[in-house]
């Protein structure tokens, strides 16, 4: 934490140079030009990132795409994003070239690029806004849409080149929906639906529909990446399952359970080798690893309270949601996994970021001349 903390306190000296600004495209502008860029909030424009970037965020409660720039354990949020229009919610994959959003005006989902942002809008004929819970597949080439009121959901398949929406997919199941996972390829979705003390997990590919598995109440679930295995999470047994081959004989395998630490699972993802599983155990406030080649399980203490455990690139996962807070990431990239942060984001009265701020003036580099 402490070396963290210094990397952190560099980027900040970095962002504090009173000489230079951080340009519209990323670059370093004399601080002449670049007082053109804060005397109104400036929100960035897509194309600034080529700096490094951890990933995007969307933040519901201000309804701004922000970057994470530089690297977990050293970043900080960048300004938020100009995509030419007012996003009302938005779903992220670990991808950093698009989005899909409910936009206002718009009763369809739209494909937004983040380079170029309402230019390249794309509308997603069939799909309309207002799902009760949406699942990104694990590299973010699809997505289920699920609504409520008609118990059905859909698959867009083929992100971002060559989107494909299918039709209503009736569910017809008892119960309400307790967790949602799509494979990569789009042709095939998991749905859990837990009703009277009890989960069924159902897979769902074309017109076929079959019950895969039986729970206690299933927390979370995923695919492997690029792949037909599936992992889920019972929060009422405190297991972790492997489902091997859910579209042919659906095998189950106990990967972890309480007596290995598993203490009320709710987040799981894969990682992007599919080497490990993650898996958010909120009950022992930690985020624990199931190796699935050696069965080595390991655990990551989160020193706070974790909300969810979202992928934003590679092997680094979202934790925590409320942005007026700082932001907890688990990077897992790193070669012994951790827990890292991200400082809130202050905006100041002139669009800056308070980063620079932060910095007292006795501790800022002297100007280069």
């Amino acid at each position: 934490m402490a070396n963290q903390r210094l990397l952190v306190v560099i980027l900040l000296l970095f962002l504090g140079r009173p000489d230079c600004t951080l340009g519209e495209r990323g670059v370093f502008l004399p601080e002449s030009a670049a007082a053109e860029t804060t005397e109104a909030e400036p929100p960035a424009p897509p194309e600034m990132f080529s700096t490094p970037s951890v990933g995007y965020i969307f933040d519901p409660d201000t309804r701004a795409l922000r970057p994470i720039l530089g690297t977990a354990g050293a970043a900080l949020f960048g300004s938020r994003v100009d995509l030419g229009m007012a996003v009302r919610r938005a779903w992220v994959p670990p991808r950093p070239s698009f989005l899909l959003a409910e936009v206002e005006g718009s009763q369809e989902v739209l494909l937004l690029d983040t380079q170029h942002g309402s230019e390249a809008a794309k509308s997603l004929t069939g799909l309309p806004i207002g799902a009760n819970q949406v699942a990104v597949s694990p590299t973010g080439t699809a997505m289920a849409f699920y609504f409520r009121a008609d118990n059905r959901f859909q698959i867009v398949s083929g992100l971002p080149g060559s989107p494909e929406v299918s039709s209503g997919i009736d569910v017809g199941a008892p119960g309400l929906l307790s967790s949602l996972a799509v494979s990569d390829d789009g042709q095939a979705a998991l749905v859990a639906f837990t009703d009277a003390g009890s989960s069924s997990v159902y897979l769902v590919q074309a017109a076929q529909k079959r019950v895969v598995a039986q729970a206690g109440e299933v927390g979370a679930m995923t695919f492997l990446a690029n792949s037909l295995n599936a992992v889920f999470a019972d929060t009422a047994a405190n297991e972790v399952r492997l489902l091997t081959d859910v579209t042919s004989a659906a095998t189950a395998q106990i990967l972890a359970e309480e007596s290995r630490g598993i203490s009320h699972p709710l987040g799981l993802q894969v990682s992007a080798d599919n080497s490990r599983i993650f898996v958010l155990n909120s009950g022992a406030q930690a985020i624990t690893t199931v190796d699935l080649i050696s069965g080595l399980i390991t655990h990551v203490p989160i020193n706070g309270s974790a909300s969810k455990l979202q992928r934003l690139s590679g092997d680094v996962f979202q934790l925590t949601d409320d942005f007026r807070e700082t932001t907890l990431l688990f990077d897992a990239a790193s070669p012994e996994p951790r827990v890292v942060f991200v400082p809130r984001f202050v905006e100041r009265s002139n669009g800056r970021s308070a980063a620079r701020d932060q910095v007292p003036d006795s501790r800022r580099p002297l100007p280069l001349r």
